[in-house]
Order: C-alpha cells, then structure tokens, then sequence
C-alpha cells in the first residue's frame, strides 16, 4: 500500500466523479486496494486534503541542559560535535544538532548558509582513483602541512611540513603526486585559499 499525497488524493476524487475510469482502475494505478479508493473518494469529496506537519515535535530544551552546554563551550571553545564528545565523555549525553540550537540562541555560534546548499562534487563517491585530489593546509606543532588526498581510495599520494603555507610549497608536494599520475580534478580547501 502507498502513501497517498494531496495531488493523488484530488486525482482519484476527481476520476471516481467523472466515471470514466471503473475504481479498480483507479485503485490499480495508484497502488491501493479498492476499498481504500472508496473511502478516500468519500471522505475528500467537498472538502480539501489537510495533512498534519510529519515528524514528532521537537523536545524543548531546558535550562540545565543549557547550563551545561554553555559551560562546556567556555572550558574548551569547539563546536557543536567536539562537546557533545566532551560531555559523552563525563557520562552526558546531549545530540549535536541540540547543542548546536542552544550556542545559536546564547549567540556563541552562527549559522553559515553557505554550508547548508548541496555542493557540486559529493565527497568520497567517485568509483575510480585519480578521479578528483584532495589538498589541505593546516598547521601542526607549529609548521605548516600539507596534504595531498584520492577521494575515491583515501591514499596519500603526498604530503609535506613547511615553515610557510605557500604556492611554491604546494608545488613542490604536488609533483610528488605525479609519480601515481595526473589528477583529472583537484579541490583545494578554503584554509589553503585564505593563505594564499
């Protein structure tokens, strides 16, 4: 049996007033017995389908749960997915995406819509080696590194610790990946775009 959604509903009233189509008809294409036809062509007969929102209501969030975030986020200063690992670890258990609600509402977090459309590439789907490369800058024990990552295998191919972030640094890294061949797409991140 088939969720009926508003647009079918008004389908299979309308065809059970005109008579053209027998209900079994109607019930076959829609993929629901006759009976249930029956019944939808009664009930939505003179008024419009209303559908309640789905989903269960979302849990209010209350204030020792706030205390706790709050104070979570002042001892250590991460986002929403390190405190709740932070909390799991003391035995506190609070979702993520709740954390994530109380820092917006205490304004210690902000909303980037720019993360919230769907992106062109999808990460870690591509079927074949060397289809798209990964490369990354960030810093660690106080150099700068870069690394150079296969979406599709998740090898790296290269990588390197500098004193500074730069073209002539990236560069040199790069060629070490050309020894597995040439990357037909390559997706730098912000943090290498932002240096340089």
């Amino acid at each position: 049996m088939r969720k009926l959604n508003k647009k079918k509903i008004q389908w299979i009233v309308r065809e059970v007033e005109r008579r053209e189509l027998g209900v079994w008809t109607i019930a076959q294409q829609q993929k629901i017995t006759k009976q249930h036809t029956y019944r939808v062509a009664k009930k939505f007969k003179n008024c419009e389908p209303q559908f309640k929102k789905c989903g269960r209501k979302p849990k209010e969030i209350t204030d020792e749960e706030r205390k706790i975030v709050i104070q979570a986020y002042y001892e250590i200063r991460v986002s929403s997915t390190m405190i709740e690992q932070y909390l799991d670890e003391k035995g506190i258990h609070i979702n993520h995406n709740r954390i994530h609600r109380i820092l917006l509402e205490a304004k210690l977090a902000k909303e980037e819509h720019r993360k919230k459309n769907r992106r062109k590439w999808v990460r870690y789907e591509r079927k074949h080696s060397l289809r798209l490369g990964h490369a990354d800058w960030f810093t660690f024990r106080g150099k700068e590194c870069i690394l150079f990552i296969d979406d599709a295998s998740r090898f790296i191919p290269a990588y390197g610790e500098f004193e500074n972030a730069n073209i002539e640094n990236t560069i040199k890294v790069f060629k070490q990946t050309l020894k597995y061949g040439i990357f037909k797409q390559q997706l730098w991140s912000s943090t290498y775009q932002s240096k340089s």
